[in-house]
Parts: structure tokens; sequence; C-alpha cells
């Protein structure tokens, strides 16, 4: 969209507040998941737990917690951190960003190479999906 339409789209977005810690932590259940990415503070429908590709429980396991290590060892894709910031409702208290009021998720490249996501890490789901179906083969073999 052209930058005026964003703005608009940023004004009429309802306003973040500081979200603390403990706050974050009260919301640790599939039914009221929130969690915090990059200093954001994401609540999670049930649409999107049902939608996410990993399935409800990749999420809800993170719910009430800061998973921003987790989300980046996953390497989200670009389109799934614009999914992501559709759930902005705040930001952990204490952030000092100056722009934490409008700061969205921000894009793979952006993150790439400052420790957080990419590397060895990024395999790890294929890896365990692989040894879980090399298990499964030997064990239901007949």
């Amino acid at each position: 969209p052209s930058p005026a339409v964003r703005t608009s789209c940023l004004t009429m977005a309802k306003e973040r507040k500081a979200i603390s810690m403990e706050e974050l932590a009260k919301h640790d259940k599939e039914e009221d998941a929130w969690m915090a990415v990059h200093g954001l503070v994401l609540n999670l429908p049930k649409d999107f737990l049902d939608e996410h590709p990993g399935g409800p429980d990749v999420v809800t396991c993170l719910a009430g917690k800061d998973a921003t290590q987790d989300f980046e060892d996953i390497s989200h894709s670009d389109s799934a951190r614009d999914w992501a910031n559709k759930f902005i409702v705040g930001y952990l208290e204490g952030n000092e960003e100056e722009d934490i009021k409008t700061k969205m998720i921000p894009k793979h490249a952006e993150v790439a190479g400052k420790g957080g996501g990419g590397g060895a890490a990024a395999f790890l789901p294929a890896v365990v999906v692989g040894i879980v179906a090399v298990v499964a083969f030997f064990v239901f073999k007949v």
C-alpha cells in the first residue's frame, strides 16, 4: 500500500500498551495465548492457532513467554512475519526502542547474521521429522 494508506491503517489500529512479563505470563493457554517476539506482544486467537503450519501445540507451548529465540530458530518467512504483525497488541514493559509503538516484527534479512535464527538450527525441524520417521518405520514394521 501507499505510505498514506499505510499511515491511515496504523492510526486506525488499536494503540499499543506496555505489558509486563507478569501480565504476559498470565496468557499461557490455547484459548488465551499471548507471546512476545522482538519486544512486541502478540495476542494469538484460536483461528491463528488452528491455521499455524506447526499446529496449535507448537505455539501454545510458548504462550505467556518471550518466544523471540524460538521464533528466529525456525527462520520464519517474511510472509509469516507479516501474518504475525496483525496480532500485535503491545510491547514489553521497559522496552526503550523509540519506534516500539509502531515497530513491526523485523524481516528475516534484518535479523540474519545478528545471532538469531539461521545456521544449523534452521534444519532442526527437518532432522527431528526424519528421526521420528525412521523410528516409526522400525517400530511399526510388520
